[in-house]
């Protein structure tokens, strides 16, 4: 027998055949009036309006209460003022609906009393197993079952599922989006997500064989590790368009008291959308921009852009806007060139990437068609862009007659410039209907591009994911143990964190390079470490509650002799006004790029790990990047394009290029480490010095969780 999963738990809220809509009106400007309306338009059949002071509403017979009706009822939708809302759902319960939905606000998102009014409402629905949509959201729209939202949408099935904490941000992008050709397979707006929340619907439209592209908005999410990994599911079999709000901390602010949710670090954030592979957007207008594309468009097999525009301008802009999206704009091969000088006029045109079309195109507008078409044979290009000085019904028959024949599908995205702004615009509906990704600025269009392809590339990586080696392959029960003992020592002694030595003795058990050090506590132990380390030497304080000791003048790096030494111990000594401190004496490390790696667990996510600059200014910097553990192979090296300063990881001002598999390796253990020991709360391997026998740490510090003293664990 096959496993239940969401899909079959939830698909049924998509189907209902009977609806009680309580709070339904026929007076103008309610919200009760707007859906009853939108229940019509849509032609559900299995409609009924509760109103305890109407018999009849827009020519259905009206209810004094759900309890009334005759008739079985799946889902009671509920746009009762907030006070009445309690009571509604008690009867609706009490009527055995499956799934209760709440357009009303005035709960969690307005304060501790409308919480408290959420929360009861959530726990006698939960008692009596009927699932909540909401409070404040707009509920389900599906075509296929007439469910409306509030604008008003298409009545026509389609592909793409929208999933938003904002009711507002999924009533009006499927209304522009229908208006413009695009048709929705489901709808959701989740609102304070009282029960279900949006991790659930993801999982759900994941799962849905009539979605085949998501898009969502974001505000904060309750379990961030079960987000994340379903993310990633879902994204390794469909595209999933997300735009996360509250990603400052006034927009964080804003999500608390929207719709109470939590929002979490903007770093972080960043990180696990781009290890998802999510399609991250930060604008309504960015969003329409990948829906053109990620519908109507297969994905491409590279980067390679090919360019036709009849603007030479623009044909540059766009070839910059490409290279600085890490597009290329490679040369056509000679037979391609040769037939495009054929077709060209002899003044004007350029055979080149990008194509110019000249302005003779303008007049004889064939030449649009004729290059497209001569285009689409180029091996050497996996997407094309056209700037178009024809627009309307003369396109579609251009760009239908190039693309048909075309016997590897390339993804191609259109910018008209001719007449007007809003007259290009006016022609989007047929365009799209046609399947022409159009733009009406050829930026956005490169944009969308390359978002394809990073979004290619990522399934691609997915599947070398799949083969790859685990990052540690020592006895991971030793390895654990052994560890543990280290932690379990300063637990017992009520620390809240490692000394430097005990966090390099830490990592260094976990196969994680560290330099060499011994930790002295008198004379004849630092004359005897001195020899065994070798000059040139660091010399630390070596205290097991000292942090910050470069900012302390704690620390003396490139010490030469022993007399220069024991002048530094004297210093030491003196600073910390003890005549026999713990001191680090270690091997000095040669290489001038410094690099910081780190753990933190996050509220929401878990144990992420953190790759950048390091040094003293990694605070000032902050140049540094963030993933979710475990970390892939593949994920590191796209953490090490991501910082600012990457090229110092190449070859850099006669220095070598860094060891990155050695480096990757480092990341990879370090957040195996986060999921290992759950006491660690932060890492800090800081600076961790390119030298020429790979990436050595020379400083760490281990953060425990204050909940493991508390525990006595």
């Amino acid at each position: 027998m096959d496993k239940k999963t969401i899909f079959h738990e939830l698909d049924p809220i998509f189907h209902p055949k009977s609806v009680a809509l309580i709070g339904a009106s026929a007076k103008e400007a309610k919200i009760g009036k707007v859906f009853t309306d939108r229940f019509l338009e849509m032609g559900f059949q299995g409609l009924y309006p509760v109103n305890p002071n109407e018999r009849e509403i827009l020519g259905l017979k009206a209810y004094q209460s759900i309890l009334d009706i005759p008739e079985h009822i799946d889902m009671a939708v509920v746009v009762t003022p907030t006070r009445a809302v309690l009571q509604a759902v008690k009867e609706a319960i009490a009527k055995k609906v499956k799934v209760i939905v709440i357009i009303t606000s005035g709960f969690a998102e307005a304060g501790s009393r409308g919480k408290d009014l959420q929360d009861e409402i959530a726990r006698i629905a939960r008692k009596d197993g009927v699932r909540i949509i909401g409070p404040n959201c707009i509920g389900i729209y599906c075509p296929a079952s007439g469910l409306p939202f509030a604008l008003g949408q298409g009545k026509l099935a389609g592909s793409v599922g929208v999933l938003s904490q904002s009711g507002f941000f999924a009533d009006y992008l499927t209304h522009t989006a229908t208006a413009n050709g695009i048709a929705f397979s489901k709808g959701v707006s989740c609102g304070n997500e009282a029960d279900l929340c949006v991790t659930d619907f993801l999982e759900y439209l994941g799962e849905d064989p009539e979605t085949k592209l998501i898009v969502a908005y974001v505000e904060g999410i309750r379990d961030g590790r079960r987000f994340y990994t379903i993310l990633k599911e879902v994204s390794q079999k469909k595209p999933v368009i997300l735009w996360k709000g509250g990603m400052t901390e006034g927009g964080a602010r804003a999500a608390a008291s929207h719709t109470g949710a939590l929002a979490g670090s903007r770093q972080i954030w960043k990180g696990v959308l781009r290890q998802a592979g999510i399609i991250s957007v930060n604008s309504f207008e960015e969003t329409l921009d990948c829906l053109y594309a990620f519908h109507l468009q297969p994905l491409p097999e590279g980067r390679r852009v090919g360019i036709m525009s009849a603007p030479g301008g623009i044909a540059v802009a766009a070839t910059d806007a490409c290279l600085e999206l890490g597009l290329e704009v490679p040369q056509f091969s000679p037979t391609i060139v040769e037939k495009l000088r054929k077709m060209l006029p002899l003044v004007g045109g350029s055979a080149r990437n990008p194509v110019d079309l000249s302005m003779v195109s303008g007049f004889n507008t064939r030449l649009h068609g004729e290059a497209l078409q001569i285009l689409v044979e180029e091996e050497n290009i996996d997407m094309l862009l056209l700037v178009s000085g024809v627009s309307g019904k003369s396109l579609c028959q251009m760009v239908s007659e190039a693309m048909i024949p075309m016997k590897v599908k390339k993804p191609l995205a259109v910018t008209v410039m001719i007449g007007t702004q809003q007259s290009v615009i006016a022609d989007f509906p047929l365009l799209l209907e046609n399947g022409i990704s159009v733009y009406t600025d050829a930026a956005r269009a490169v944009r969308a591009l390359s978002r394809l392809w990073e979004y290619a590339k990522f399934r691609k990586n997915c599947l070398a994911d799949q083969n790859e080696a685990p990052a540690y392959s020592g006895s991971k029960s030793q390895t654990w143990h052994e560890a543990r003992s280290i932690i379990d020592r300063a637990l017992a002694q009520g620390r809240f964190s490692l000394s430097e030595h005990e966090s390099k003795e830490f990592l260094k058990v976990w196969g994680i390079p560290v330099n060499r050090e011994r930790l002295v506590h008198d004379r004849a132990e630092f004359k005897k470490a001195l020899n065994e380390i070798g000059f040139p030497v660091v010399i630390k304080a070596g205290a097991q509650n000292l942090s910050h000791k470069t900012e302390k003048g704690l620390v003396y790096i490139d010490i030469r002799n022993e007399q220069e030494a024991i002048d530094v111990l004297r210093q030491i000594e003196k600073t910390l006004s003890d005549e026999s401190p713990p001191v680090l004496v270690e091997e000095m490390v040669k290489g001038s790029r410094e690099l910081v790696v780190g753990l933190i667990r996050d509220k929401q996510f878990g144990p992420c790990v953190m790759f950048g600059l390091g040094g003293i200014l990694t605070e000032a910097l902050k140049d540094n990047t963030f993933r979710v553990a475990p970390v892939s192979y593949e994920e590191t090296l796209a953490m090490f394009e991501e910082i600012r300063a990457r090229d110092i990881l190449r070859e850099f001002r006669g220095m070598p290029p860094a060891n990155l598999d050695s480096l990757a390796r480092i990341i990879m253990v370090v957040g195996q480490i986060g999921l290992e020991h759950e006491e660690i709360k932060e890492i800090d391997i800081n600076p961790a010095i390119l030298s020429d026998k790979g990436p050595v740490g020379v400083d760490a510090l281990i953060v425990l969780d204050s909940k493991e003293l508390k525990h006595g664990k």
